[in-house]
């Protein structure tokens, strides 16, 4: 095998790893490493859905985690590193962090989880930030194949694989 097919190779086994799905199981040292003490308060929560709005339109890129290409996780963790709050990076990971929240008690800036296409796996493969919304008219900006978009948890594909909803803590 040439070098030029194994650097090929490698840098897609490397993509592969940070990708939106991330590791099949969560550890709990993930969970333990990011639970943090202080809630965001509203104005700041109003702050992060801003700044996520600001990225509309940036194209989705595998792996990606900067405006010039975001996959779902990416998309996020970048959102709220920008406010001095690190999340793990991948979806899966995401998911444990914070608060389990019910679809009733959401409030803008909180994460919004979905199983993938595949739904015998039954795991989490999409997260999304909410931007309005309680109950089935939660309305949250990801970044999806069409690039960062903002889409509605009634539509059909979504409320299917809904998962759950956590509120990261600052």
């Amino acid at each position: 095998m040439s070098q030029f097919a194994s650097h090929i190779i490698f840098l897609l086994s490397g993509l592969f790893f940070i990708s939106c799905t991330g590791s099949k199981q969560v550890s709990k040292s993930t969970a333990i490493a990011y639970t943090h003490t202080n809630r965001l308060k509203k104005k700041q929560r109003v702050h992060l859905v801003h700044f996520a709005k600001q990225q509309l339109n940036v194209p989705y890129v595998w792996g990606g985690n900067t405006p010039k290409g975001f996959d779902c996780s990416g998309f996020t963790s970048y959102c709220f590193k920008h406010f001095g709050i690190q999340l793990p990076r991948t979806a899966i990971d995401q998911s444990v962090v914070g608060k389990k929240v019910r679809s009733k008690k959401a409030k803008v800036g909180d994460l919004i989880f979905f199983e993938g296409s595949d739904q015998r796996q039954n795991k989490v493969a999409h997260v999304g930030i909410i931007v309005s919304g309680k109950k089935k008219n939660i309305q949250f900006i990801h970044a999806a194949s069409k690039g960062v978009r903002i889409s509605q948890l009634s539509e059909d594909y979504f409320y299917k694989r809904f998962k759950t909803i956590r509120r990261i803590r600052a």
